[in-house]
Order: structure tokens, then sequence, then C-alpha cells
């Protein structure tokens, strides 16, 4: 009997970790493998566009002419913002998927970040 009462929970233990993919048995090609932010940026598709994948700015810095729009594209899974370290400019939340762009009339430097995800940042040059 006590044989039993051990032999289930074991049994339910081993199914989970099976779930999980903790099990040497487990199919490979099923399971995703975590993997770390890369630290190369990514590469924009387009001129005058930032691409935002793998938690990061790519490229982390762009110049652009005055007047110029500059579209930052979200190829992450969750939510960013390119947000002005100054708070000039925001382009607001930027949907996994989605586009943003903003045109910039007025020269200048600018340090930015995501305000969801502070480590990331990157710069703007606008000439």
């Amino acid at each position: 009997m006590r044989r039993t009462l051990i032999a289930g929970p074991l049994l339910v233990l081993a199914a989970f970790l099976m779930l999980l993919g903790g099990c040497k048995g487990a199919s490979s090609s099923y399971y995703s493998t975590p993997t770390s932010p890369s630290t190369a940026p990514p590469s924009p598709s387009a001129p005058n566009t930032v691409a935002i994948q793998g938690m990061a700015y790519g490229p982390s810095s762009i110049t652009v002419a005055k007047n110029t729009s500059v579209t930052w594209k979200n190829n992450d899974n969750v939510a960013h913002t390119a947000t002005a370290d100054d708070g000039t400019w925001d382009t607001g939340n930027i949907a996994p998927g989605a586009s943003k762009s903003l045109t910039f009339a007025s020269g200048g430097t600018f340090a930015y970040h995501c305000t969801v995800h502070p480590m990331m940042k990157a710069t703007l040059v606008v000439q």
C-alpha cells in the first residue's frame, strides 16, 4: 500500500518533467531553448529604420537629416518604446510586430531608451 502512495506522485512528477523537456528522451525539436539576447545589434531592414530585436536597438546609433522620419520596428515578442532620455519625444508603446515613426525637424544628438526595459539604450543624431 505504501509503494502505491509513493509511486503515484513520482509518476506525476516524471510526467511533468517530460513536459518541461527535462527528460533526456524529450524531443529537442519540440521544445524551444531560451536564448540570451544577441551581443550584436539587429540589422534594420530599410533606411532610417531601427530594428528592435533581442532586447536591443539596431543600429545602436543612427544619423538622419532634419525633417526625416525614423521608424522603429518591433521584432520582439514584447512591447517596447523609443523614448528620448530628456523627454522631448516618445514613440509610446510599440506592440510586437508593429512600427512607429517620428519626424525630427530640429537637429541634435538624442540618447534614448525603452521605458519598459531601461537597459535598452541607443542614440539618434539629427543633422
